[in-house]
């Protein structure tokens, strides 16, 4: 990805993270998701990585009982955020890692839980202006989804779980991240009805069905009965993966 392309697409995901405007059954999708994961996880002593920290929302929220909280992100504002909101708190055990989650070093078998929020499992693809190239067999083998979650999928220790937070490839859906994107003055440019949203400025979320979730786990050797699918509202779920012991 140009550098161009990356700055124009982190400018646009920061400004919507930390705006104010959310479309509520966004914003109710991403409260269901944390009452879920904090009274499954809080309080235990884990070693939690995080793609896509954001501003380290999160890793407030579960590093002062956990073992340790990896942020991982890609946007040098957001992560320099998170390093000034961490220290302030005094997280000694939250670390952030600045750069692409595709080129992180992780060891194998070294988590216990991988945590993929907010919509980021969306966010992956091969950055590129011409939208001819996400085709449904692009959306259904998505190579840089792959890679990233076969990456830190490695990284799960045996009985550890990762969790995503998607979009639902539903009517509802589409209107909500069109509400969002252009109320916070970034206007779509692909077609409605396609089964992503990409604005004039490189930002790009996905949509998911059940089929193309696990085409795509599949294809990091992750069998489907490993999958489930947690209904947060009607335009988005939470994906639980368990790696077998």
């Amino acid at each position: 990805m140009s550098d161009r392309l990356r700055q124009s697409e982190n400018r646009t995901l920061q400004n919507m993270l930390l705006g104010d405007y959310v479309p509520e059954l966004i914003r109710e999708a991403r409260e269901r998701q944390d009452e879920i994961m904090i009274e499954r996880f809080r309080g235990r002593r884990l070693r939690i990585a995080d793609i896509g920290s954001g501003e380290g929302y999160h890793g407030s929220i579960f590093a002062p009982e956990c073992e340790l909280y990896h942020g991982f992100e890609i946007a040098p504002e957001l992560a320099a955020m998170t390093r000034e909101r961490w220290q302030t708190e005094g997280l000694s055990n939250a670390r952030v890692f600045e750069g692409d989650v595709a080129a992180a070093e992780l060891e194998d078998d070294f988590y216990d839980l991988v945590v993929c929020m907010y919509f980021t499992p969306g966010n992956f693809r091969d950055v590129s202006e011409d939208l001819s190239l996400y085709t449904d067999q692009y959306l259904d083998h998505n190579p840089v989804f792959i890679d990233i979650m076969s990456r830190y999928y490695r990284a799960l220790r045996p009985g550890g779980d990762m969790f995503l937070t998607v979009y639902r490839d539903l009517p509802e859906a589409e209107a909500a991240q069109i509400d969002f994107y252009t109320t916070t003055g970034h206007p779509p440019v692909s077609a409605k009805g396609a089964r992503y949203v990409a604005t004039g400025d490189m930002f790009w979320s996905v949509r998911w069905t059940e089929q193309s979730m696990l085409s795509n786990l599949h294809d990091c050797r992750i069998g489907k009965n490993a999958v489930t699918f947690h209904e947060l509202n009607e335009i988005a779920w939470l994906v639980e993966i368990n790696k077998p012991a």
